[in-house]
């Protein structure tokens, strides 16, 4: 059509002025209309449209704890204060169908598309009950709307702190509404300490329209909150079905017999990250004798427990199935 490339580029800049957007912005959705696109807003201090890279990497990690918690909410109805490290099936599949956007400027703006199967005709359940409702809609939409329940929920109950002087209740009142240590550390890694406060939008795919809300703002008080906030929770529930992997590196018990306590320097099978931690935990006669042989051979071994933090210790309680692993040399 004669004149088209200037009636869009007109187009665009008439709705970024009515809705106060970038046109980039609004051309990335119209682009991408199959799905919801969250925005997260970092504000480094830096040059606009640049990050520290430390910071950076934090970020896109915590952008990727922050859906994978919502993929995990959604996918039971089980209230946890610590996901578990094991993550539902429904949750990972999830996680590999999400797509990282590109970054814009004006402070480090990232983006994450999660595509959303369309709505045809009027699927939708007609009632009024809330719980009925979001379970008429696709798995995909459920994490969005569930995402931004938590972190609406979890900010709320950073703001009881700073302003109401509420303690851990604020917190654990509100794990119905997905708020868990896992939902806290990633919203806490997209606060920037020099710089200033991160904004959270959400755009919903317009194949499956939502009313549209405000971006939610995250300030740097409200991070220390949360960071704090997930190292309670952590000790306050440990972790369960967690199966630790690694080597055998101290031992020690009080006799030549009898149980000890061991180290274990490994990974948590299954979690979001291969991260190595030192884990201690007791073992019973027989196990111990085992972790001895293994430690003097280098070998690795595997231990299922519940996992906490005790100050700067990880425990690993109820130990069980203890074994040298078969794939050793």
């Amino acid at each position: 059509m004669r004149g088209y490339a200037s009636h869009v580029r007109t187009l665009l800049s008439t709705l970024a002025t009515a809705e106060g957007r970038s046109e980039s912005r609004i051309s990335l959705e119209i682009a991408v209309s199959d799905a919801d696109v969250q925005y997260i807003h970092t504000d480094p201090n830096a040059d606009p449209g640049t990050t520290p890279i430390d910071e950076g990497v934090k970020a896109f990690e915590s952008l990727r704890q922050w859906v994978l918690s919502g993929a995990v909410s959604a996918s039971s109805e089980k209230v946890r204060l610590v996901q578990p490290a094991r993550k539902p099936a429904a949750a990972l599949d999830f996680m590999r169908t999400v797509r990282l956007g590109p970054t814009f400027e004006g402070s480090y703006i990232l983006t994450v598309y999660i595509p959303v199967p369309p709505q045809i005709g009027q699927t939708e359940i007609e009632v009024d009950h809330p719980k009925i409702k979001l379970l008429s809609q696709p798995f995909q939409r459920r994490v969005s709307l569930k995402l931004r329940e938590a972190t609406s929920a979890a900010l709320n109950a950073a703001d009881d702190v700073l302003h109401r002087r509420v303690g851990m209740e604020a917190f654990t009142s509100r794990a119905e509404n997905g708020v868990n240590a896992n939902l806290c550390e990633a919203l806490a890694g997209f606060s920037s300490p020099d710089g200033g406060e991160a904004i959270i939008d959400f755009s919903w795919a317009l194949s499956r329209p939502v009313e549209p809300a405000d971006p939610i703002r995250l300030t740097r008080d409200q991070g220390d909150v949360l960071r704090e906030a997930a190292i309670k929770l952590r000790a306050a529930a440990p972790e369960e079905d967690v199966v630790v992997i690694g080597a055998v590196v101290r031992l020690h018990r009080e006799g030549a017999l009898g149980a000890g306590e061991v180290s274990i320097a490994g990974i948590v099978d299954g979690g979001v990250n291969d991260r190595l931690r030192r884990i201690w935990l007791d073992l019973s006669e027989t196990d111990y004798s085992a972790a001895t042989r293994a430690h003097e051979s280098g070998a690795t071994v595997s231990v299922t427990g519940s996992l906490v933090k005790k100050g700067n210790r990880y425990v690993l309680q109820n130990p069980s199935g203890f074994s040298v692993r078969s794939d050793n040399p």
